[in-house]
Parts: structure tokens; sequence; C-alpha cells
């Protein structure tokens, strides 16, 4: 059995999930981070995305869809802090759907730099709250 880890993700209303995993997937600036047991010691920023956990070695996941935030590394735990954490399983659909039909819209002939980065911002969560409910 491969060794696990302590993962721990929190929001600002509280402790969205922590548990113990074999392996993380990540979303950063730069693209995914992938974590194991034993990792280096890492602070990192967080991107809106999909965050899976490997929970065991017989193929059991739990992801989940994370505003930004930044990651802390050491001593086998990982601390998540993000605006936002929606578990894939109780994630809407439907209202999903329809949160990024509306932020794609809105994208659509904007000129102003603060409105496009919200609008860009609001796709971005849906897609992940997608992802993790479709478990891409």
């Amino acid at each position: 059995m491969a060794k696990s880890f302590k993962v721990v993700i929190t929001t600002p209303d509280a402790e969205a999930w922590t548990g113990d995993v074999v392996s993380a997937t990540i979303p950063g600036l730069a693209g995914y981070l992938g974590v194991w047991a034993n990792h280096a010691p890492l602070v990192g920023a967080v991107a809106p995305g999909v965050v899976t956990l490997r929970v065991d070695d017989m193929g059991s996941y739990q992801r989940m869809a994370v505003g930004a935030g930044f990651v802390e590394i050491s001593d086998n735990v990982v601390n998540l802090m993000t605006d936002t954490c929606e578990l894939g399983e109780s994630v809407d659909v439907g209202r999903a759907e329809k949160a990024l039909t509306r932020a794609r819209e809105r994208l659509v002939g904007m000129e102003a730099d603060l409105d496009r980065e919200r609008a860009r911002l609001a796709a971005s969560r849906a897609d992940a709250r997608l992802k993790a409910a479709r478990k891409q």
C-alpha cells in the first residue's frame, strides 16, 4: 500500500475537507501540481479548478471545485486555503451550466479590464464545478 499523507482544505467559513490520501492533484497558476507522501516543502498559489484526491490504492477518488487561494506542503501535511470549495457530488450541474453560460456571454464584447477579469473568474469557477461534478 502506498504511503498516505494528510490534506486539509479550508475556506473562510469552515474546514471544507480533511482526510488522509495517497495522492493529490492541485490546480496552480502554471498548471497542475501532483503531490505524494514525503513531498518537499512548498508554498504556492492555487488557481480556480478541480482538486483530485486519490483516497486509497483501490481507486477511490474525491473531486472538488476550488477557487483561488494558496497551498502549503510540509511534513506530510497539505494545507490548502481557498475562497471556495465544493465537493463534486454536491454540485448542482444545471445551475453550474447556467452560470458558465452567463459568464461566457458577459465575456463577449467586454472592454473594461476589471469586468472582463470578473467574468473570466466566474467562468473558471463554473467550469471547475462542472468538471468536479462530472469527475473529469
